[in-house]
């Protein structure tokens, strides 16, 4: 299909394999399936949300999930839904129902219960010998009751074993008080790279419901990043971020090499490339990136040639 004013693009959008990097809530709130035939192209999954399912006719229900579905983007369950079958001794009976209503993604959590090992395996086991996509969240929805960071850590790389298709952090819909993010919203760094340390970056998913969000994730990690719970009405203003046709990120694909390093040494490399030199000091405050952080990714950079240090000579 031709796109309007096709020739002013740097590049084929959307890039090959970023389309799965978004997943989109549903709220059942009218918008979404408009939405879906817009721009579905840039929309990898939606999340019909926690429960709401459950509110719905069958026959109003099926008909949502295939309106997704005929157009190539993945329907999942929200982990909320899983585990109140869980709680009720129905998990199987869940997952059986899903499949018929052509649900292709399963998503598993832990946000309110803890599921024991053998029942997570069972769900594993379900999703993959029915030719269903697997998610596993990690995370607790209540803000008083949080994982620590080495305990998130963990229950990465136990879900690892279950072989889903995605690891998806948890952010809930206000992204505020859970996990990667401070009780404003403001993204938690230290986590973010220590969970890409831990885990393939590649099935690593963060729930990021704030268009601010989403932004510095793209502008830090790449535009690559695999974001959650984006709203429906934020999907055209996710995907002209990834692309660098909006301001904040105006662009970031054109100067950004293909460089081999974590995503602080991107972070840096673009700053560096659109605002110009300066030193250790000003980077720390421009960036908000820590200073030992800062040193380390500098080294990466003139390493890999793409940046040259300059000695004061005053």
């Amino acid at each position: 299909m031709q796109k309007f004013l096709g020739d002013l693009r740097l590049a084929e959008i959307p890039v090959p394999g970023r389309r799965d990097r978004t997943m989109v809530l549903d709220r059942l709130a009218y918008g979404a399936e408009e939405t879906a035939d817009m721009l579905g192209d840039f929309i990898g999954t939606v999340k019909i949300g926690w429960g709401l399912p459950l509110l719905l006719d069958e026959k109003v229900l099926l008909r949502r999930v295939g309106h997704f579905r005929t157009r190539g983007i993945h329907v999942s369950n929200g982990g909320t839904l899983l585990e109140t079958a869980i709680s009720r001794g129905k998990a199987m009976q869940c997952l059986a129902r899903l499949r018929e209503a052509r649900f292709d993604t399963i998503e598993l959590s832990e946000g309110i219960i803890d599921i024991p090992e053998r029942l997570k395996r069972s769900v594993a086991e379900f999703a993959h010998s029915n030719g269903l996509r697997l998610n596993v969240e990690v995370g607790k929805k209540n803000p008083g009751a949080q994982l620590s960071l080495d305990e998130t850590v963990e229950r990465i790389s136990s879900s690892v074993d279950l072989e889903p298709d995605m690891i998806i952090i948890e952010g809930r819909e206000t992204g505020t008080g859970v996990e990667i993010y401070d009780g404003a919203g403001n993204i938690k760094w230290d986590w973010v790279e220590r969970i890409l340390e831990e885990c393939d970056s590649g099935i690593v998913m963060f729930e990021a419901p704030m268009e601010r969000q989403q932004t510095e994730m793209i502008m830090r990690l790449g535009p690559d990043v695999a974001l959650g719970n984006v709203s429906v009405t934020s999907v055209g203003a996710l995907e002209t971020q990834r692309n660098g046709l909006r301001g904040d990120t105006f662009g970031y694909s054109q100067v950004m090499p293909d460089l081999r390093s974590g995503p602080a040494s991107k972070f840096i490399y673009y700053i560096l490339s659109t605002r110009g030199a300066m030193d250790q000091t000003r980077i720390v405050r421009t960036t908000g990136v820590n200073r030992r952080t800062v040193q380390k990714s500098l080294e990466n950079l003139i390493r890999a040639g793409v940046v040259t240090e300059t000695r004061d000579q005053h």
